[in-house]
């Protein structure tokens, strides 16, 4: 078996495990069914195991499958990313990318972003869509998703490209407090895309602490949440990005700053490049802030 093919073929074993349907991953890959099913069985064959168990109705992963899956993601990622790199040094990128990024940083940061994109590589053309779940990618016809938070939908290769920083910020005028705690009695601005009721933190030396949010004010919209910050409604725990300009201007200030929320939590590639010039810094976080993209499909290399 050709080492292209044993990538073809694990592409078909992510969009089976996505999809859930033999005939449906066949087609998003261009191949009929009964050659996507003589695919698949090679594939079992070469790994001596049986990722796909098939009964009448559906489709299932076996426990070899599961492990699988992982694996074939980073291959296929790594892969696909050798080639990014090697075609962009010797040829000049051309077509279109759809994207679906987030609705708040689609139109901030990762735009700017985007278009310095654009500007380096003027044959290209994305067709850019602020929305923070697009449902089916392949449906959509995207080929990638940015997001901020966990992906769980399976089958989806993932890369991770930056940590998303946040502070504790307020009106000018509220007083600065020293421990956290401090603010449980105090109203709250609550994004909850980003805010659980009780939030971790992590102040000086890594003591860790946890902070008891009473919402006033509840929204999924970073600038409605930072309107009511800055019109004194409650303290709100905000992206760096998000809020820098205020407290450069004086418009917020940090209301804990010693203590900070602990990370809950070629085109890919120049995310990497650009999103730490663009943040506050990168430091260690947790799963739930990470931002990560989501390949809907590869394309097929050549």
């Amino acid at each position: 078996m050709k080492t292209l093919d044993r990538f073809e073929f694990m592409r078909l074993f992510l969009r089976i495990a996505e999809t859930g349907s033999l005939s449906a991953a066949a087609q998003s890959v261009g191949v009929s069914q009964p050659t996507a099913s003589r695919q698949l069985k090679q594939l079992e064959a070469l790994l001596g195991v049986q990722l796909i168990r098939r009964s009448t109705h559906d489709l299932a992963l076996t426990d070899a499958g599961n492990r699988f899956l992982e694996d074939a993601r980073t291959m296929l990622a790594d892969w696909e990313t050798s080639i990014d790199t090697l075609r962009d040094e010797r040829e000049e990128l051309k077509g279109l990318i759809r994207v679906a990024v987030p609705v708040a940083l689609g139109q901030t940061i990762l735009a700017t972003i985007a278009s310095r994109f654009l500007v380096r590589h003027p044959a290209v053309t994305i067709d850019w869509r602020l929305i923070d779940e697009p449902g089916d990618l392949a449906v959509g016809g995207y080929d990638l998703w940015i997001r901020a938070g966990p992906v769980r939908q399976l089958g989806l290769i993932v890369r991770h490209l930056w940590r998303i920083d946040r502070t504790i910020v307020a009106a000018p005028g509220t007083p600065i407090v020293a421990h956290p705690r401090a603010l449980e009695p105090l109203p709250s601005v609550v994004l909850f895309t980003f805010v659980p009721d009780e939030v971790p933190l992590t102040g000086p030396r890594d003591r860790k602490a946890v902070l008891k949010v009473r919402p006033a004010f509840n929204t999924d919209n970073i600038y409605a949440a930072i309107v009511a910050v800055r019109e004194g409604v409650g303290y709100g725990i905000l992206p760096f990005w998000a809020v820098q300009d205020d407290l450069d201007s004086g418009r917020l200030i940090e209301l804990c700053p010693r203590y900070r929320p602990v990370r809950i939590s070629a085109f890919v590639n120049h995310l990497r490049m650009e999103l730490p010039k663009a943040g506050a810094g990168i430091v260690a976080s947790e799963a739930d802030d990470e931002l990560s993209v989501s390949p809907a499909q590869i394309p097929r290399p050549g």
